[in-house]
């Protein structure tokens, strides 16, 4: 038996106590290091749809932004009053928005922890910067911009094209996570962009987002997570994204697309982004599930799609609701339903899948059971085994229709049906209508319809409608699309509810969204187009060539306007025309009369020395404006109380040497001189050339004083004579051939008012 003195017991006693002490002391400096080492996350998530003229509108930059937020904000500790949403932001209100967040992380810089900013864009760029509608944020303002942020580490996510200029080819150090080792001492910078300088970033209408941003959000809801902890580090969301993305647009019409990174994250840790242990659902995929997964929400929407290997389990956190889960081995196809709960997490074996039934993965009637289509591409799989397998089929009915797949031929007397997709040709008197995609030939007397995508050529002598076109529609009517298409519309209407990548012409009136070229001979009308050609009028809020002989109107033009009439609120190229009207103009319009909001617009009321009384009103730009001018003459001795019988009026153009206020201007006016109001057999008429040069001096704003000299030649009409000349006896008289002239030097002075 083994006894223990009293003295052995109380040394172990103290022994005891002191080691109970020492735990004490470790929570609590724990405690502490646990309160120091907090992580206050911000997010700043900018969309932009509107690119500018030029660019097409996208369909999805703003469901990114979300998209990309509500993965933080469930996912990556992001409180919600954090979370910042900017949508179509002008360069000063995106800036703003900058400002407005380093106050609110400088209001919350009492409480300790570490600052962490995410910035993530979505939309149009170029090698320049961010393209926010007409304006460009370039790439050096904006990463000066996001390195300036008040904050310990700067994270930038930007899904646009070219933005690989803003990065530099340089990798991050990867080193072990930080978000639960709270003496990490992170500090730094990173940016990840969606392709390369010299890449476009697309989107896609199967995903209904971009190729990155999907992958990104994939990747940080789980399937990024390589080291399997339950944590996607930065590096791991970048590496399956990049991954992702180029596996994903290597076939796409726009090239394989590789994101970049440029990292310079400065400590002990590799950044945390999610946390699938923060989720309140989760999906659990077992080590036995492996193949490409798809898993949408019961709207359908596409929310994760991911590659798993055979023997490595994963881990997904989802909000909680019901999910359709599809896995594609090589060609077998299978799928399942789940539903996620608050609090609990739900394991899928291979055993829980089960092949998908022949309705969705094997086209019906004469197709045949060889080829199998997934759900994600099962149009373009329907047509390319129909064009393989089906038979070509030749009927003729009054009424024809077809609910089975459709290759071949198919002849109305009144109507041609078809429910299914079809290849081939729909010939009636009345009526042609394609319930499904369709690729060929509509030829109808009176309507054509095709309710969903249609390629090839509508023929009507009325109307021709298709849900989205690739090819062209002629009718003597009306041609109408209703999505995205490409192509050719031609008739007395064409209207094109969304983009149309072609050319419109008409003998009346042509209207898209936005198009490529518009040809009529009554009215275009489009909310971007780049070349309008009309008889009549052309109107566009975002043009680049307008060419009409009647009127133009665009709120922002880039290149050119041509017409007799020609308006843009913002005029970036040039206006030719009789009259030429723009609130803002980058270049000086050429015309009769031009009214330029930040140009020039005065009038000169002025007395010359052939004792006239003369008005001339300037308008145009400060380097080159025309000039209207109207002048009668007093008479010799009468006081300046009664006026000659003769007058002059004339048009002339100018310059003031480019600058604005108090300033120099060189004109030429050419004017047409009557001795009388009425001109009658008996009138005699000349032509006075006048070339001055002048001073005008600003006194106010809107107020000037103008003193010039000038020479003056006149010379006999054609049919009659009448010569001018200064008040005083120092002109001179020439012969030229068979015409009298006479010269002199002159001068003049008077008042300005308007805009000079």
């Amino acid at each position: 038996m083994f006894i223990i003195s009293n003295k052995t017991f109380g040394v172990l006693s103290g022994l005891s106590f002191a080691f109970i002490l020492v735990l004490l002391l470790l929570a609590a400096n724990a405690n502490a290091a646990t309160e120091s080492g907090r992580i206050n996350r911000y997010v700043v998530a900018v969309s932009a749809n509107n690119g500018g003229s030029g660019r097409p509108m996208l369909r999805y930059a703003e469901s990114d932004a979300r998209s990309f937020a509500k993965v933080l904000k469930e996912m990556g500790g992001v409180q919600p009053q954090n979370v910042i949403l900017v949508r179509e932001p002008s360069v000063a209100a995106l800036q703003k928005e900058f400002s407005n967040l380093d106050s609110k992380i400088l209001e919350n810089g009492a409480s300790d922890g570490r600052n962490e900013v995410l910035v993530y864009y979505s939309g149009h760029a170029d090698e320049k910067g961010l393209r926010l509608g007409e304006e460009t944020y370039t790439w050096k303002d904006l990463r000066n911009r996001i390195d300036a942020l008040s904050a310990d580490v700067k994270i930038a996510v930007i899904d646009a094209c070219g933005s690989g200029a803003i990065t530099r080819v340089k990798g991050g150090k990867a080193v072990p996570a930080f978000m639960v080792d709270q003496s990490s001492d992170m500090k730094g910078y990173a940016f990840i962009t969606s392709s390369t300088q010299d890449e476009s970033s697309q989107e896609s209408d199967k995903l209904k987002g971009s190729f990155f941003t999907h992958s990104l959000v994939s990747g940080l809801r789980g399937a990024g997570d390589l080291s399997s902890d339950g944590k996607v580090t930065l590096s791991e969301a970048y590496q399956f994204a990049f991954n992702e993305t180029l596996q994903k647009t290597e076939t796409t019409l726009g090239g394989a697309q590789h994101p970049s990174r440029d990292m310079n994250l400065a400590g002990t840790g590799d950044v945390v982004m999610t946390d699938l242990r923060a989720t309140s659902a989760g999906l659990d995929l077992d080590e036995s599930v492996y193949g490409r997964l798809y898993i949408r929400d019961e709207n359908g929407e596409l929310v994760a799609e991911l590659n798993k290997k055979r023997g490595h389990a994963m881990s997904l956190g989802l909000p909680a609701g019901r999910y359709a889960v599809n896995l594609q081995q090589d060609i077998d196809y299978m799928g399942t339903s789940v539903v996620l709960s608050n609090g609990k997490r739900e394991k899928v074996t291979l055993g829980s899948f089960k092949s998908v039934v022949a309705e969705q993965t094997v086209l019906r009637g004469e197709i045949g059971d060889n080829r199998n289509c997934s759900s994600d591409g099962h149009v373009a799989c329907s047509l390319d085994s129909l064009d393989h397998n089906g038979k070509f089929r030749t009927t003729f009915n009054i009424i024809d229709k077809d609910t089975s797949p459709r290759k071949g031929l198919q002849l109305g007397l009144l109507v041609a049906q078809t429910n299914d997709y079809m290849l081939g040709s729909q010939v009636s008197l009345i009526a042609n209508i394609a319930k499904k995609e369709m690729h060929g030939l509509q030829a109808a007397t009176i309507v054509n319809v095709a309710k969903e995508h249609f390629e090839g050529a509508q023929l009507s002598s009325v109307v021709s409608y298709a849900g989205s076109l690739d090819g062209v529609q002629v009718s003597s009517a009306l041609n109408l699309t209703k999505d995205k298409s490409s192509g050719a519309q031609i008739g007395i209407v064409n209207v094109a509810v969304d983009t149309l990548e072609g050319v419109q012409v008409s003998a009346g009136v042509n209207y898209a969204k936005a198009t490529d070229l518009q040809v009529t001979a009554g009215v275009n009308a489009a909310l971007a187009a780049k070349t309008q050609v009309v008889a009549g009028v052309n109107y566009a809020t975002n043009s680049r060539i307008q060419v009409s002989a009647g009127v133009n109107a665009t709120h922002v033009n880039e290149k050119v306007q041509v017409g007799i009439v020609n308006y843009a609120t913002e005029e970036k190229g040039r206006q030719w025309g009789i009259v030429n009207v723009c609130a803002h103009c980058e270049k000086s319009p050429v015309g009769i009369i031009s009214i330029v909001g930040n140009g020039v617009w005065s009038v000169t009321p002025y007395l010359n020395e052939m004792g006239a009384l003369g008005g001339s009103v300037h308008l145009g730009t400060a380097y080159f404006y025309t000039v209207l001018d109207w002048a009668a003459f007093f008479k010799k001795g009468s006081g300046f109380s009664e006026f000659e019988k003769h007058y002059e009026h004339g048009f002339g153009i100018g310059t003031q040497f480019g600058k604005y206020g108090s300033h120099f201007e060189l004109e030429y006016t050419f004017f047409n001189v009557y001795d009388k109001f009425r001109l009658d057999d008996d009138g005699k008429f000349g032509y006075h050339h006048r070339g001055r040069v002048g001073y005008v001096y600003q006194v106010l704003p809107g107020f000037g004083l103008s003193v010039g000299g000038t020479l003056n030649v006149t010379s006999e009409g054609y049919l009659n004579k009448l010569l001018l000349k200064p008040l005083g006896d120092y002109h001179d008289d020439l012969h030229i051939k068979k015409h009298n002239a006479r010269w002199w030097p002159g001068f003049y002075a008077g008042l300005t008012f308007g805009r000079f």
